[in-house]
């Protein structure tokens, strides 16, 4: 067999059809296109069948799925943020990506109950970790609204009335004017990401 006929029968001309390839992929079949009418001629069929098989299912060739599930493993976890420049904390947002961001951060003294590590102060934005061994006291806001991404540990959070319970990965957001208070539940410190957004007039 040919190289030409091994280069048409690789997928990779079905991917160019389909619009999958990567743009140094998409320059090597159109290059063969050209030195080749063999291969725009393949090209030409694959569009032709697609066009006509519109209402019918497609099936994905081995190499395309062994292609996908290669990429799916590379992606791996996501990186850690930049610590000059993180983004707000969200109900979405990643609790282990926080962790491998600011893993490297401990607090610098021996504390009693609580201890703070300043992360932002910017554009209306202040984020904080945050160390505490018992509890917060009752506190509320009128100028910012308050929310937390807890890392490690766990605590009972009470918001008004209402009493929650947090561990790793929780997010909370605190709404105006409502007193609240934390107390930790187990034994090791609960570790959290807060985050403080004044409000504008």
């Amino acid at each position: 067999m040919s190289k030409v006929q091994e280069f048409i029968n690789s997928g990779i001309l079905n991917e160019y059809c389909l619009g999958l390839l990567r743009p140094e992929e998409i320059q090597e079949v159109e290059r063969m296109a050209v030195l080749y009418p063999a291969v725009q001629q393949a090209i030409d069929r694959k569009f032709k069948t697609l066009k006509g098989s519109r209402n019918k299912k497609p099936v994905p060739t081995q190499n395309l799925k062994n292609r996908i599930l290669d990429t799916l493993n590379q992606l791996g976890e996501p990186p850690a943020f930049d610590l000059a420049d993180l983004p707000r904390i969200t109900a979405y947002s990643d609790s282990e990506q926080w962790q491998r961001t600011v893993a490297s951060i401990q607090p610098t003294r021996e504390f009693r109950n609580l201890y703070v590590h300043p992360l932002r102060e910017n554009d209306g934005i202040s984020q904080f970790m945050i160390w505490v061994k018992e509890d917060v006291k009752p506190e509320d806001h009128h100028d910012e609204r308050e929310s937390f991404l807890i890392l490690e540990g766990e605590c009972e959070c009470r918001i008004g009335g209402e009493t929650i319970r947090l561990s790793a990965g929780d997010y909370v957001d605190i709404p105006l004017d409502v007193e609240h208070t934390v107390r930790v539940l187990s034994p090791e410190p609960v570790k959290a990401i807060v985050q403080r957004v004044k409000l504008t007039a």
